[in-house]
Parts: structure tokens; sequence; C-alpha cells
């Protein structure tokens, strides 16, 4: 958006209280919405100091695999940071700054700001940003400018995906961040291909009791991080990737409620290759994975690796989604953006303890 466009959007939302509609990208005026119902104000910066050394140093301790998982991403992003006056930055699924590589400059006078390590950069500390609005949304974001919230975050420019587990919860965000004043156009497709390669290598660890099928309806795109992933369990699916749920036109809440048979049909076999029917009627190969191929590293559950307490596949155990419901009075979606999980997760999960109460256990467990 140019400055004039933005500019005048700015004075008709936080000047005259009418939404610009045709002027302001959607995720950005949702976000506006979403921060102005916060009771933040845009005029004057939050006043936001990062964490004590010994805390952050906790913060990342408990973030550690994530930071392994992300360090071949963040280190080649660096190189194309600096050379753009730039920083590249790893955030948790809370938005808290893990790390951040690039221009030093850049890194310096992002500070004055409060882009560091150690600050919280969710909407409700930040207002609107790619990596809090990324978040909120689920889905990648840029934020150029003038379409920050607070007038102070002007002279950034930033570009944002959420790092989502095979069973979509949100475990942290990658972002470019630099200087409003220099074009960063092609910053949002580096950031979603990265993340496609984190979250491709997701699915390397192990998945009892499962089948993993990796498939694309360009054979080319087989075995690159672009191929689609479903993992299923019996003939329920149970995980997949953003591109394996798309190609068969399902999203996170598919997952425990659809079967092989509604998704797809294997039509032939080509050696290790199949042929698929997709229920969508578009035509697919893929394989499924050998026992071997999903052995993981150090042989270790994907959720353990991040600190989870379930089993493979367990969002969040049922202590931690009654507790954020009860922090949310019972509202659905402010809890499930809390836990950073789909919304359905936290609908079967009240329908189990309704089926569990109805069978007689009145705490609502079996």
């Amino acid at each position: 958006m140019d400055t004039v466009g933005i500019d005048s959007a700015r004075e008709a939302f936080f000047g005259e209280g009418r939404l610009p509609v045709m002027t302001v990208r959607p995720p950005v005026l949702q976000s506006w919405i979403r921060c102005t119902d916060l009771g933040l104000g845009q005029r004057l910066l939050p006043s936001l100091a990062p964490l004590p050394d010994g805390d952050l140093r906790a913060l990342r301790e408990r973030h550690n695999a994530l930071r392994r998982l992300c360090r071949p991403e963040l280190e080649t992003l660096a190189g194309e940071a600096r050379e753009t006056g730039s920083v590249v930055i790893l955030a948790d699924g809370d938005g808290m700054i893990l790390d951040t590589l690039g221009d030093l400059g850049f890194a310096a006078r992002a500070a004055q700001v409060a882009l560091q390590p150690g600050v919280s950069w969710k909407e409700a500390s930040t207002g609107t940003n790619a990596i809090g609005t990324a978040i909120a949304e689920r889905k990648p974001v840029a934020v150029h400018g003038s379409e920050h919230f607070f007038a102070g975050h002007g002279v950034l420019s930033c570009a944002c995906t959420p790092i989502m587990d095979p069973r979509g919860a949100i475990i942290g965000a990658l972002d470019i961040s630099g200087p409003s004043t220099i074009g960063h156009g092609h910053a949002l497709g580096m950031i979603r291909m990265a993340v496609d390669q984190i979250e491709h290598r997701l699915f390397r660890q192990r998945f009892d009791d499962c089948r993993v099928l990796r498939f694309h309806d360009d054979p080319a795109m087989l075995g690159s991080s672009r191929e689609g992933i479903l993992v299923f369990r019996e003939d329920r699916l149970v995980a997949g990737n953003r591109r394996g749920l798309a190609l068969v036109d399902r999203h996170w809440d598919a997952l425990d409620e659809s079967s092989i048979e509604e998704l797809f049909e294997e039509r032939a076999h080509h050696g290790a290759v199949l042929e698929l029917r997709l229920g969508t009627g578009a035509s697919a190969v893929g394989r499924w994975d050998a026992p071997a191929e999903r052995s993981g590293l150090a042989n270790a559950h994907f959720e353990d690796s991040f600190g989870h307490k379930n089993s493979a596949f367990a969002m969040r155990d049922a202590e931690l989604i009654e507790s954020a419901l009860a922090e949310a009075r019972g509202n659905v979606s402010k809890a499930a953006r809390h836990l950073g999980i789909h919304r359905s997760t936290i609908h079967r999960h009240l329908g189990r303890q309704r089926q569990a109460r109805a069978a007689g256990f009145p705490d609502g467990r079996q």
C-alpha cells in the first residue's frame, strides 16, 4: 500500500471510527479491530522491557528443540537479511522472540522499539505486527510500515509465517524484519519456503502405530519439502502438513474425523509408487513410508521433543485445555488462540467430557 493510502486508512479507522475496508488488507484490518477491542491505543508505544538474562536463558532452554530444528533456515536467511539490512527472527508459539540474526546495525535500531530477544510480539503486547498477527491468523502475514497498529512501529517492514506441528498446533514463528524504507517484497515468499522445510523435517520423527503417506499432484514434488504428507492410524487421519491437507481439501479440523476412503483411493501400484485418485477428483502420485523411515531422531516422540506431556498426537492434555477454558471464561475461540490449537480440538475434548458424564463418570473422565 502507498503511504498516502495507509495514512488515509489510519485516519479513517483511528480518527473517525470508520472501517476502511477498500484500502486496508483484511488481515491488517482484522488485527486493528482486535487490538482496539483489547483497549490498545495506537499513538504511544508500549513500554516493553526484555526478559532478564537468566529468564531469557531459561526460555531458550525450554525451546531448545525448536531452536535446533530451525537453525539451518535461520543461518541461511541471516545471510540474506544482512544483505538487505534486516534481521531474521525466531519466536515461540506465543510470540516471544527467542533469537535474532542478521544485520547488527538494524538489530540495534530495532531494539529501540523492543524488537529483540526476550520481548513478546503477540498482538496483545505490541499490536498489529507480522509475528503476532501471523500467530493470531494462523497463516503467513506481511505488515509494512504504517500498517502496524502502533504509529511508532511504522519504521518496520515485517513478514512472518507460523510454524505448525503435525497436529496443527503453532509451535513457533519465523520472521524477517527490516526498515520500511527498503522494499522487502520477496521476504514473505522466502519465509514460507523456509517454514515448509522446517515443517517437512518434523515428519522424520516417529508416529507410533501409524502409516505416513507422501504424495503430490505433481510427481516432481514427491520427496521435496513441497510434498503433501498425511498420517493415518488404522484408517483415520491423525496428522498432516498444510500441503497434504490442502491437496485433499481439508483443514486441521479434519484430524480424527476423516478416513482414508473419504480422502483418496489407490488406483495402481508401480513398484513403491502409487497412483491415487483424491476425493476432490484430482489425480496424484504417492508412496507410503517404510517403517524404518519413521524411526525418528533418537527414536523419540515428536511431542516429547517439544516438552509436551502426552503420547504421540495428543495436542494438549485435558488439564491444560480446561485451564485455558476457565481463563477464557468458556470462550472456545479465545482458549484455542491461547493454546495455539484449532477450535475443533477443544470441541472434541468437550464432547468426550459429555460422553464420559453420560456414561456415569461425574468428573468427565473415564
